[in-house]
């Protein structure tokens, strides 16, 4: 048999995904209260509000 490595497509679980923010940095999502006292996500790199 012939040895190498095989490139296999599979699932990534959600946990391992990151959001993008509006700059196209990959960012951590927090989340905070906001001004109206509903909770908010933000990204932990610019502090932002994501929408």
């Amino acid at each position: 048999p012939q040895g190498g490595i095989e490139s296999v497509e599979a699932a990534i679980h959600v946990s391992n995904v990151m959001v993008v923010d509006a700059a196209g940095n990959a960012t951590r999502v927090g989340r905070r209260r906001g001004d109206d006292g509903k909770l908010v996500r933000y990204s932990k790199k610019t502090n932002e509000e994501l929408k």
